[in-house]
């Protein structure tokens, strides 16, 4: 019996040490490509449109490079929702068209925001 009660303590324990180990991850990601979202903002305000490209290609390089991760972490629905999004912003920014770049990057801003919200342990989350 001593022996049980151990055991499920240690497994709360490692739950609740993995729970938070991921939220700070989806956190620390989605704060690095926000802030290289916010230089493609920058560069779309300024009408540099060849640097908006760049910090583009930038953020989904980065993106790229955690989204699996994501998808052992987060709903799938979520992760197609930033992907897709990440596109639109591409196409629009390819386009030169900025009313329609600096909505979508609104957008992706956003869907990045909400993610590692969504995930932490909250009254409204449990219930």
């Amino acid at each position: 019996m001593r022996y049980a009660i151990s055991l499920v303590v240690f497994l709360l324990v490692f739950i609740f040490f993995l729970d938070f180990a991921s939220i700070k991850y989806l956190d620390s990601t989605s704060q690095k490509i926000d802030s290289l979202l916010s230089q493609v903002e920058d560069h779309i305000k300024s009408g540099d449109w060849e640097k908006a490209k760049d910090w583009v290609k930038k953020a989904e390089s980065e993106w790229k490079k955690i989204d699996r991760k994501w998808a052992l972490l987060v709903e799938h629905r979520e992760i197609d929702e930033i992907e897709i999004n990440m596109e639109k912003l591409k196409s629009f920014v390819e386009s030169k068209n900025r009313d329609h770049s600096m909505a979508q990057l609104k957008t992706v801003k956003m869907l990045l925001k909400h993610v590692p919200e969504n995930e932490k342990p909250s009254f409204e989350n449990i219930f």
